[in-house]
């Protein structure tokens, strides 16, 4: 009788544990620092004033950008325990002020928004209940849409991104807390906080 009791008991807790880890859904938002698209905007935003210096004489000094970085929001769906599939959506707003250095000239604002769509697929190293030690990367479109004010420029462009992250740590059971290291179109860092369900 007493194995009977304790091979009950026994089976109600891994039916209990895997019961918990049925969980396939996952639902995330985040912030990450876009580095590589804000260095691009620099560098073509120093090549393209040097340009309209050179062909007009007017040259715009103490350029301003206000940028807060990448926000994002994210699904996944666990195939097995150690591989997810989903997709990313993320939209960075830039603005950039040029002021003239000669007093007829007027200054200049660039507001940038961009849109980006991921696929997106994610390996687990490391798995425990609390602990995931993972890397993802992915791939989709991006979206800009820049528009001056002060200026006649305006322009909406589609381009190919992509996003790897070698090193990421996801933190908690049901709720939890993620940070990811990579290289891509979100920038060096993401941070957020994710749900399973």
């Amino acid at each position: 009788m007493k194995k009977v009791i304790v091979l009950s008991v026994l089976l109600l807790c891994a039916t209990i544990a895997k019961a918990q880890d049925t969980e396939k859904n996952e639902i995330r938002v985040g912030y990450s620092d876009a580095t590589f698209i804000q260095l691009g905007d620099g560098f073509a935003d120093a090549f393209s004033n040097a340009i309209v210096s050179g062909l007009s004489g007017v040259k715009y000094k103490d350029a301003k950008n206000k940028t807060i970085g990448m926000f994002e929001a994210g699904y996944r769906y666990n195939i097995n325990e150690r591989l997810k599939i989903g997709g990313d959506l993320s939209y960075l707003k830039s603005e950039d002020t040029f002021k003239a250095s000669t007093a007829n000239a007027k200054s200049v604002t660039r507001n940038t928004n961009y849109l980006m769509g991921l696929a997106t697929v994610e390996f687990s190293y490391i798995r425990t209940s609390l602990l995931n030690f993972y890397g993802s990367g992915g791939l989709g479109i991006i979206s800009g849409s820049i528009k001056e004010t002060g200026g006649s420029y305006s322009s909406n462009e589609v381009g190919f991104a992509y996003q790897i992250n070698p090193a990421g740590l996801r933190v908690g059971k049901k709720l939890g807390a993620f940070v990811e290291l990579g290289y891509g179109y979100k920038g060096i860092a993401t941070a957020g906080i994710n749900y399973r369900f």
